[in-house]
């Protein structure tokens, strides 16, 4: 079972993306986290396959959350897309989107999600 991890303070956002991944894909557990200090914690605990993260949230924005993910042996090979609907003038989100492996502008449709988790060349495609 591949695992997806989800790391958005807008909780809508994370409900709605994991009730599309999880009703989709049979094969995918979906964790949640609401900020990035929780998404940094369950990223290490769990080692998801994947990782859709905001750029803007409180404690620990996602630029941050990336770049401490690619610097740890355990995590830097993990797929990260950046999920932002931020201008690209905005450091913290150029500066995620740089970093990661694919970049998710929201507002996204379920098939635009599905083209750029199948577009990754790290992880194996997930499967309706």
């Amino acid at each position: 079972m591949q695992v997806v991890l989800i790391i958005d303070d807008n909780t809508a956002v994370r409900m709605v993306i994991s009730d599309f991944l999880t009703y989709t894909f049979q094969h995918v557990k979906v964790l949640q986290a609401m900020d990035g200090v929780e998404g940094m914690a369950l990223a290490r605990e769990a080692r998801p396959d994947l990782i859709l993260l905001d750029a803007e949230m409180p404690n620990m924005n996602g630029f941050e959350v990336a770049q401490h993910l690619r610097a740890a042996s355990d995590t830097q090979t993990i797929p990260i897309i950046a999920i932002s609907s931020g201008p690209e003038s905005n450091p913290v989100v150029s500066g995620l989107r740089s970093i990661s492996d694919a970049t998710l502008p929201k507002p996204f449709s379920p098939d635009e999600l599905v083209q750029v988790v199948n577009g990754l060349k790290h992880f194996s495609r997930i499967t309706a």
